[in-house]
């Protein structure tokens, strides 16, 4: 029986599947719409299908998200949407022991969340997985030497977690994860417009609000009218809300991931110092997509700044992984 690899990241906010050869196949939100009975036989929707009906359910419907910082927080949901989207990339084959999987995981998970992932791969239908942090992912799939005994500051902004690490020679020098993302400051923009305007705007509304008009420009002039529900009325609302009033919820969080960076720094060696100031820090993922970035963590770390310019870079590097198993043994052993 011919043996099938796949990288995968299963994500709070979405799931990615990558095939050797094909490249991502599988971009799915990780959500799964169920009655709140949490009974698995009667899912309603998985996938980008849930989030499609997101507010447009009835009471008895709720749309959950069996991820949370890359940690498995409903485990049977977690394997029925699993199942689901290794359906869809493999819709000719029976899901059985011959796949096997590289899992890009957040840094620091413990052994029991570990066994957790594990256990929900394989019974969704995945024979073998190998967890590899998220960190080395990134730096392999945007073509850093990870091999080399130069040493390097990655950092991913994700959804709800940030990933900071120095790495060198297949390892892991130092490194953490803390619940700072995208996604936290979202939930703090609509917390503020509840606040300040007595308005309730879905999360997704608030995402949109800051990928076209929040910046790290203290000085960025942009506008948008927003509508939503009038807590007092309960009637439809619209606002105009702009950037400059929001601007200080924005550089509150990115100045704790500045504040990260800089610890780690502080508290490496001077040999490693020495290698980031000639190599940059190394910046991924979704958080870093906000006007401004680039300038602001150089004025906050006075490091010069690499921004990822390639799309799914740790879903390439469990690809690196796939291709090179002696690689793949090399990291297992060292991290």
């Amino acid at each position: 029986m011919a043996t099938f690899y796949i990288g995968m990241k299963l994500g709070s906010t979405a799931t990615h599947i990558y095939k050797p050869g094909n490249g991502i196949v599988l971009r799915e939100a990780s959500l799964i719409a169920m009655p709140t009975n949490l009974k698995v036989k009667d899912v309603k929707a998985i996938g980008n299908d849930a989030k499609k009906i997101i507010g447009k359910v009835s009471d008895n419907i709720t749309i959950y998200s069996p991820i949370s910082s890359g940690l498995i927080q409903y485990d049977d949901l977690a394997i029925a949407m699993l199942k689901e989207f290794l359906r869809k990339v493999f819709p000719n084959k029976k899901i059985g022991q011959n796949i096997k999987a590289i899992l890009s995981a957040p840094l620091g998970i413990s052994a029991s969340e570990k066994k957790q992932l594990e256990t929900v791969c394989f019974k969704a239908g995945i024979a073998d997985v190998y967890i590899i942090p998220d960190v080395l992912c990134y730096a392999l799939g945007s073509g850093i030497d990870i091999k080399s005994n130069s040493a390097h500051l990655v950092a991913n902004v994700g959804s709800d977690t940030t990933n900071i690490a120095t790495i060198s020679n297949h390892s892991i020098i130092k490194g953490f994860n803390f619940s700072i993302g995208g996604s936290i400051v979202s939930v703090a923009i609509a917390k503020y417009i509840e606040e300040t305007y007595n308005i309730n705007i879905g999360l997704e509304q608030a995402d949109k609000v800051k990928i076209e008009i929040c910046s790290l420009f203290e000085n960025y002039a942009a506008t948008m009218d927003i509508v939503g529900i009038n807590k007092q009325t309960q009637l439809k609302d619209k606002i105009t809300i702009s950037s400059t009033e929001l601007y200080p919820i924005v550089k509150h969080y990115y100045s704790k991931i500045a504040e990260a960076i800089n610890s780690i720094i502080q508290s490496s060696d001077p040999e490693v110092v020495s290698d980031i100031i000639e190599n940059g820090i190394h910046f991924y993922g979704g958080g870093t997509n906000i006007v401004g970035f680039e300038r602001f963590m150089a004025n906050e770390t006075k490091f010069k700044i690499n921004m990822a310019d390639i799309s799914g870079a740790n879903m390439i590097g469990t690809g690196e992984l796939i291709k090179y198993p002696q690689l793949l043994k090399k990291i297992l052993k060292n991290n």
